[in-house]
């Protein structure tokens, strides 16, 4: 079981007037007693083939294939329909609707027993493992928990990417009534409340992998973005920050030509439309992998279908980024717990991305990570870990991120179309936004 960590709680005084005003609303679903992760994240783990294990066990220890994992249902009822699975070494198919929870009891304490829209459901998923009252399911309902068989960091599952139904919430938040100013402070207790539980998480991260692997790790699943979290996260856990100094001397450029090599993501030839400068690079990289990569043998590598790639800007592809990773590295921000400079004075060394958006075109001046993005990693990880650490001062230069879709759905949602901006223009107004909609819109139909 996990169990929470200790974090120095007065810094998030402000977070209980969010606590206080949105605790009793229905909608809220809060995370599982001793679990940090709501039932959002494990539908996006089933829903996803690539973050779902490909071999999985009932809890009777029978094989199971996932034939079809299942739509998943926006409306009220069970989190996935008409899902086909194959199950037992005769590979009986069976199929039926999928509900989740993170406890086997959440199926009696919502009620679903008796309510018919879940008479269908043949597959009940949970993450942890415990005994379940079968008369209450429907028959021969097949019960699979999925901890122990999943590796994937639920912390690395981006819930917004995945579908969500806009809700209809008039009636159900409670108001936003009063001043701008007492608007604004309610939006900014909740986002307290955000950066406490992305506190929480840098914590917990801490006590189980020290604080340079900890902050090593979170700085690259940062680095992937929505898309290649997952990605970055595991090749991070796979080439730990202390190993990689150390069988590199420190020497960034070896540690870029690693990353890349056991990441799948070093090309094997040159495409024809490639500059004479690029094609230069990878036989560089290449040089410079062959001599490092006998270091690694015990290492499994990814594959370059564990990234996504269709549709990524050039600017932000992960062989960019990759770069940047390397640098930060070598420049031993991850080792020097001293102090945690902020993102925005990490400078770059001179290489090829430097001039270079991809392989076949080229830029002056093209920053391996951009202004955003570092703010991104700073909110989101920097500061966080900070505070974990008991640094108060954290709280008192928060970047702004940019009015993204979500902010400004939820303020769309709470305030109406004709709301002045003005009302989030802080960077704890807009966290606070980010925390209502995981809390609210994504979640209303959880359960």
């Amino acid at each position: 079981m996990y169990s929470a960590p200790s974090i120095p709680e007065h810094l998030f005084f402000r977070a209980a007037k969010y606590k206080s005003l949105f605790q009793n609303n229905e909608l809220c679903e809060t995370p599982a007693r001793r679990f940090p992760y709501t039932e959002r994240h494990l539908q996006a783990l089933w829903f996803d083939k690539q973050l779902r294990p490909p071999e999985l066990k009932t809890t009777r220890g029978e094989i199971v294939t996932v034939e079809n994992a299942g739509r998943w249902n926006l409306e009220a009822g069970p989190d996935f329909t008409g899902a086909v699975l194959l199950i037992g070494r005769s590979q009986r198919r069976i199929s039926g609707d999928v509900e989740i929870h993170v406890h086997p009891s959440g199926w009696k304490h919502h009620g679903h027993a008796d309510d018919l829209r879940y008479s269908n459901v043949r597959f009940h998923i949970t993450w942890f493992a415990g005994a379940a009252d079968e008369t209450l399911f429907p028959a021969d309902t097949v019960h699979i928990a999925l901890a122990g068989q999943c590796t994937v960091d639920l912390n690395s599952i981006d819930t917004a990417a995945y579908p969500y139904l806009q809700p209809n919430l008039r009636g159900r938040l409670p108001e936003f009534g009063g001043t701008p100013d007492e608007i604004i402070e309610i939006l900014e207790s909740a986002g307290v409340e955000r950066l406490k539980n992305k506190t929480r998480h840098i914590a917990r991260q801490i006590a189980e992998h020290g604080e340079a692997q900890a902050l090593y790790e979170e700085v690259a699943g940062a680095l992937g973005y929505k898309h290649n979290k997952a990605p970055f996260k595991q090749l991070a856990r796979r080439l730990p920050v202390n190993t990689l100094i150390e069988k590199t001397s420190g020497d960034w450029e070896k540690i870029y030509a690693v990353l890349l090599g056991v990441s799948g993501l070093l090309p094997k030839q040159p495409a024809a439309s490639w500059t004479d400068e690029a094609k230069k690079e990878l036989r560089r990289l290449w040089d410079k992998w062959w001599r490092e990569e006998h270091r690694w043998e015990d290492v499994i590598p990814l594959k370059k279908t564990d990234w996504r790639l269709a549709g990524v800007r050039p600017l932000n592809h992960p062989v960019r980024r990759l770069c940047a990773l390397a640098q930060w590295v070598a420049g031993g921000i991850f080792k020097n717990m001293i102090a945690v400079p902020s993102s925005h004075f990490l400078q770059f060394k001179n290489n090829f991305w430097t001039n270079h958006i991809g392989w076949t075109g080229r830029e002056a001046s093209a920053e391996l990570v951009g202004e955003s993005r570092l703010n991104a990693i700073e909110l989101n990880v920097i500061i966080p870990f900070r505070l974990a650490k008991g640094d108060s001062t954290a709280l008192n230069t928060l970047p702004a991120e940019p009015a993204n879709s979500i902010i400004r759905e939820t303020a769309y949602t709470l305030f109406g179309p004709d709301h002045s901006p003005k009302l989030y223009r802080t960077a704890l107004a807009r966290q606070g936004l980010i925390q209502i909609f995981n809390d609210y819109i994504l979640n209303q139909y959880a359960g």
